[in-house]
């Protein structure tokens, strides 16, 4: 038979990779006249994350549920989507933020240059209405969203049409009659759920929009994912976050009531001028629950993820400092007599930034808190890219947590909401979903996502050095992520024959290995904690020719382990085409760097007579080719560089060819009994079970083995 095997080189550098976006600050109304020119809502993530498929949706719940039984129809007002900003085409900052703003950029004197900018009468909003300001009346909830059904900035035929946009009625059902719960006995009618209309009959005259894809739930791929929300409630209107789970049960601390986890309700009767983020963790074993109420995780706790705990909210003033159109803001601090303040101030923090631990939020200082658009909130827990468990850090367990999933496609977060398959009880410290994005803005879990893990693995400061946070000063702590303009990495291949043949004696029934390594051939950086080795692969290995030779298995060799084995696909029959999206990682970060290092090695075996070459190329599944587009990431690097200069030789083509005999096991040209040791070598020395061994040591050794077959071959025709 013969083969030519041929290993081609490939270039490979890093590009910009993704992981996680959160809601972190939304300024609802400032002071004044300003809420024409200075509201915004900020959005934290991995800096340089695409936001391709994601949106802002700012749902007003009015400030009404119940109406005079009878008087419905007509239709009152309605509950609409007031805002909606589609994120198509956005990318975070290099700090991480992106303020999306009513005003000009001028407006926003806090704005840092590492920080992203994009007013929003030019963002996509669904073709309603133009956009304006924030409604600030009435209750309202803010949503983070992507895969959301019906029409879309980038789908504009969609046959479901516009089920998210601004002025959608997203909330439009009868129900009556119903018991007002602040007057017993008395019926009215309620306009609403309280939920997003899922496409029912709205008892009045038509059927709803189907808000969350619901009437698909057997498809869960293009259902409504919310990625983060926060929700208050004002007077007596509605709030629309879709996780059902509560908190604080049966507490008796004024102002914080049982509520939805991601709830603010009313604790201060004031509507908030502004909501600033101060933690976006799951912490693990949870919050003590407040006035001896009880929480619903399994320790009694409440949820890890409780809005109250998360959010600092009041009123704002016009404070000192900025220029004419740029005034700077902060938060109130005057007294607020409210029975259910939570503190007795126009300003609510949470329990721990006011229990005299560590920083505490200053109640005393009139212009204490500033508010920042662009900049990391001040009182905040670190945000770290790549920290998908949300406990505080990059390590195994984030690993483990993605590498379960890496390579998944259309991943829905629930978010817990009682009618989603994944029931409305879920813990989010068990999920990964809110956090699973990829490069190209498209659902999934893929390389570009764990190389945030990798590069801030260990890191408590989730900052790089050289890039502003929170002031104008760069960061001099945190993971040094470096251009990786003029990198290149050499991937070569080379055969292994462990007969000891020649690549040209190959005969049927052969083990041949390909072993794959790497190295930076150019741009290597040796400083340390900078240094840019080899820290991921996804890979195809492909056989130009059917029936010639076959793929066996994949292992990962060296530092390497693999990140996904069910992924890595055998084509054709039994893997004769090759195998694809073979994957692996290292959490070393000079892989490579000193020399070639070895990645993994496939295992193939002869199985027939002909010519065929064996090809090692960057993955050409999209996913992969979009998110490691050169088939190998590196550490400490944040982009791609230029491979135009690059020379990738192949290797020196190499033929094997020879005539397999059927039962040649040794591959020495016969067929003799050392071709039947061949066959017994995996045996052992003495195999065979107890029972059996008896009968069958024919030479009385106390073993079965080859002894045995020859002692019985020569007793053969007696």
């Amino acid at each position: 038979m013969r083969i030519l095997a041929t290993a081609l080189a490939c270039l490979a550098v890093i590009s910009a990779a993704d992981a996680a976006v959160i809601i972190n600050e939304v300024f609802i109304n400032p002071p004044g006249s300003y809420d024409d020119t200075h509201e915004y809502v900020e959005l934290l993530g991995t800096p340089g994350m695409k936001l391709d498929g994601y949106a802002v949706a700012f749902l007003n719940g009015y400030d009404r549920k119940f109406y005079l039984l009878g008087s419905i129809p007509p239709r009152p007002v309605a509950q609409e989507i007031d805002e909606f900003f589609s994120l198509d085409g956005l990318v975070l900052g290099a700090n991480g933020l992106l303020v999306i703003g009513v005003g000009t950029q001028a407006r926003y004197s806090t704005l840092l240059d590492d920080a992203n900018f994009q007013r929003w009468n030019t963002i996509w909003n669904g073709g309603y209405d133009t956009p304006g300001k924030l409604q600030n009346d009435g209750s309202n909830t803010i949503m983070l969203i992507r895969n959301r059904p019906g029409e879309t900035e980038a789908d504009p035929s969609n046959p479901g049409g516009l089920r998210w946009g601004k002025d959608v009625a997203h909330d439009a059902e009868l129900i009556t009659p119903v018991e007002d719960p602040q007057e017993p006995g008395v019926f009215k009618d309620q306009w609403g759920n309280g939920a997003l209309d899922k496409g029912q009959y709205d008892n009045i005259d038509r059927d709803t929009i189907d808000m969350r894809g619901y009437l698909t739930f057997e498809d869960v791929s293009d259902d409504l994912e919310i990625v983060d929300e926060l929700s208050y409630e004002h007077d007596r209107g509605w709030e629309y976050d879709l996780d059902s789970r509560t908190v604080d049960i049966d507490g008796a601390l004024p102002g914080l009531p049982e509520r939805k986890v991601h709830a603010l309700d009313d604790p201060q009767g004031l509507n908030p001028d502004v909501l600033t983020r101060v933690d976006y963790r799951t912490k693990g074993d949870g919050w003590a629950p407040a006035g001896g109420g009880t929480g619903q995780m399994g320790n009694g706790n409440n949820w890890q993820d409780t809005a109250s705990e998360q959010w600092i909210r009041g009123e704002s003033i016009n404070g000192s400092g900025g220029e004419g159109a740029s005034p700077w803001f902060y938060y109130s601090n005057a007294d607020n007599d409210n029975p259910d303040a939570i503190q007795p101030y126009e300003t609510q923090t949470p329990l721990w930034l006011d229990d005299q631990v560590g920083d505490d939020f200053d109640f005393t200082t009139a212009q204490y808190y500033q508010i920042m658009a662009g900049r990391v909130n001040p009182l905040a827990v670190t945000y770290i890219p790549g920290d998908c468990d949300r406990d505080g850090d990059c390590d195994q367990e984030d690993i483990d947590k993605l590498a379960a999933v890496f390579g998944d496609d259309d991943w829905v977060f629930s978010n817990s909401f009682a009618d989603a398959p994944e029931g409305k009880d879920g813990d989010p410290a068990e999920q990964t979903r809110p956090w699973d994005v990829d490069g190209t803005g498209d659902n999934g879990v893929e390389a570009s996502d764990m190389q945030w893990i990798l590069n801030f693995q260990g890191d408590a400061t989730g900052r790089i050095v050289g890039v502003c946070y929170d002031s104008m000063t760069p960061a001099a702590e945190g993971v040094v992520v470096n251009d990786n303009d003029g990198v290149t990495v050499a991937v070569t291949a080379a055969l292994n024959i462990p007969s000891g043949h020649a690549a040209s004696e190959l005969v049927t029934g052969e083990v041949v290995e390909l072993n794959v390594y790497a190295q930076v051939a150019a741009g290597a950086d040796l400083t340390p904690g900078q240094e840019n080795g080899v820290m991921q692969y996804v890979h195809d290995v492909l056989i130009g020719a059917p029936g010639v030779i076959r793929t066996i298995g994949v292992e990962a060799l060296g530092d390497f382990n693999v990140t996904r084995a069910e992924l890595q696909t055998r084509l054709g029959v039994d893997g004769d085409l090759g195998v694809e999206t073979v994957n692996g990682y290292a959490t070393a970060f000079d892989a490579g760097l000193a020399g070639p290092t070895a990645l993994y090695r496939v295992v193939m075996k002869a199985t027939d007579l002909g010519y065929a070459t064996i090809t090692v190329s960057p993955a050409g599944m999209p996913k992969f080719a979009d998110s490691t587009p050169e088939g190998v990431k590196l550490g400490h690097t944040n982009n791609n560089g230029d491979p135009a200069d690059s020379i990738y030789p192949p290797l020196n083509g190499v033929v094997v060819s020879a005539e397999g005999l059927l039962g040649d096991l040794d591959f020495d040209g016969d067929v003799d009994l050392s071709d039947l040791a061949a066959l017994l070598a995996p045996y052992g020395a003495c195999f065979g079970d107890p029972d059996y061994q008896a009968a069958a040591d024919i030479d009385g050794d106390g073993c079965v083995n080859l002894s045995d077959l020859a002692a019985l071959l020569a007793n053969y025709g007696c």
